[in-house]
């Protein structure tokens, strides 16, 4: 038995027979109570569910305990040992990328299990459990308030649902219910009308597939050529929307869509989009592949409803995809703080209600013709920060850009960097005269 490794949640420990065989052991070293239970029992079902059915290579289980009721007092899991080479190690290396290693092989052999994982098709979104007859049926998730991070109670049965849109509109319903943050309400809000724009419609509704829930470089392994051989970290695994669910892009080919997170090649990462969404059609007979070939959006989108690190940036960065201006979505986050819709009574008959903006912000945006040079020189007076001015052949880029003036680098921009970890956040206004 190998020296204890720590982990986040686990301590692992290796195990190798005399036959070659080898196993490990993972202990979960924090409280235990009935729903990490629960979790991890859903976990196992769906678990061997997948090893039953396919030839996706996950850890195969040998034992396990959900409880501490056990010989060694903790619960536990013993399963196969994967060997082969972490992704996360080789992947950003180019001279290990030659000869037979190829990251063709890497997109062709992850397709091909993602696929068939696939092929796993459920009517519902939410967790797999086993039936008193021993088949396999979607139930509810054990709890909504620990999905988004919330350790106090009470927690209660989540689910199941039968759409994309219901499913992650319920999550924003609880996020909302606990938030009180004017920004981070409105923040919320935007993520709802998103919500409502991006999933593609004929992706909404049933069949819903089997998700890799950290699908990521770390939790993938391969041979000598590139080639997968083994998938870990199955933690959480239920079944999804598809575009979140088998046929996603894995992480390490959306990072460009979490903005200020990663130093990473946008351009790049599109090519390999198109390469691994290539390996997708191919693997699926050409059935997946228009699922794959915008998940990214909704993948980001499904980070950022559940309030993932940095949040509020992919709100942004799915802004300038919708709108084609960071400038246009910071308005849109103000405007929700202000208008009827988030703000208004909600036991009231709704009605409009108009935002005023300050003398201050009219005063730059209505001045006459020749005054342009005196609007920049007011902007800048103005404490505009990071934001660099434009000057279009209309004039300078005016009202729009003067809300942020007033509210994007002291405020908007603040509140995207606290939800970031204080990284700095930088824009370069690019805009259309208002």
């Amino acid at each position: 038995m190998s020296p204890p490794r720590h982990g986040g949640h686990n301590i692992a420990f290796d195990l190798e027979f005399s036959d070659g065989l080898s196993w490990l052991i993972r202990i979960p070293h924090e409280e235990w109570g009935p729903i990490d239970a629960r979790s991890m029992h859903l976990d196992i079902v769906a678990m061997e569910y997948i090893t039953s059915r396919t030839s996706v290579p996950i850890p195969r289980l040998q034992a396990y305990s959900c409880t501490t009721d056990n010989l060694i007092g903790h619960p536990y899991m013993i399963m196969d040992k994967i060997h082969g080479i972490r992704l996360d190690s080789v992947w950003a290396d180019p001279s290990w990328w030659t000869g037979e290693r190829r990251r063709e092989n890497l997109f062709n052999s992850l397709a091909g299990f993602m696929v068939e994982l696939a092929g796993l098709e459920f009517d519902k979104i939410g967790a797999l459990d086993r039936l008193p007859d021993g088949s396999v049926a979607v139930v509810p998730f054990v709890s909504g308030l620990v999905m988004i991070g919330v350790s106090e109670g009470p927690h209660e049965d989540f689910g199941p649902f039968n759409t994309t849109r219901e499913y992650l509109n319920a999550v924003l319903a609880l996020r909302r219910a606990r938030e009180t943050d004017p920004e981070s309400l409105a923040w919320i809000a935007l993520s709802q009308l998103f919500v409502g724009a991006l999933p593609e419609a004929a992706h909404d509704g049933a069949p819903f597939t089997i998700n890799f829930p950290d699908f990521d470089a770390q939790n993938i392994f391969l041979d000598g050529t590139g080639k997968v051989v083994g998938l870990i970290d199955w933690d959480g695994v239920s079944t999804h929307p598809r575009e979140v669910g088998a046929v996603t892009y894995p992480f390490f080919l959306t990072r460009d869509w979490c903005p200020g997170m990663y130093d990473v090649d946008a351009d790049e990462l599109h090519e390999y989009r198109k390469m691994y969404t290539e390996a997708v059609r191919v693997a699926s007979g050409g059935k997946l592949d228009a699922v794959t070939r915008n998940s990214h959006v909704v993948s980001t989108l499904y980070l950022a409803v559940f309030g993932c690190f940095g949040w509020p940036g992919m709100l942004l960065h799915m802004g300038e995809y919708v709108f084609g201006s960071d400038i246009l979505v910071l308005d849109v986050w103000e405007g929700l703080q202000h208008g009827s819709w988030l703000t208004g009574p909600q036991d009231e008959v709704a009605q409009v209600k108009l935002w005023s903006e300050p003398d201050d912000c009219h005063s730059l945006t209505s001045g006459k013709a020749g005054q342009e040079e005196e609007h920049a020189q007011k902007a800048k007076d103005a404490n505009v920060g990071g934001l660099e001015w434009v000057r279009t052949v209309s004039g300078w880029v005016r009202r729009t850009v003067l809300s942020v003036v007033r509210k994007c680098s002291p405020k908007g921009l603040d509140s995207i960097a606290r939800a970031s970890g204080g990284q700095e956040v930088s824009m370069r206004v690019q805009s259309t005269p208002g």
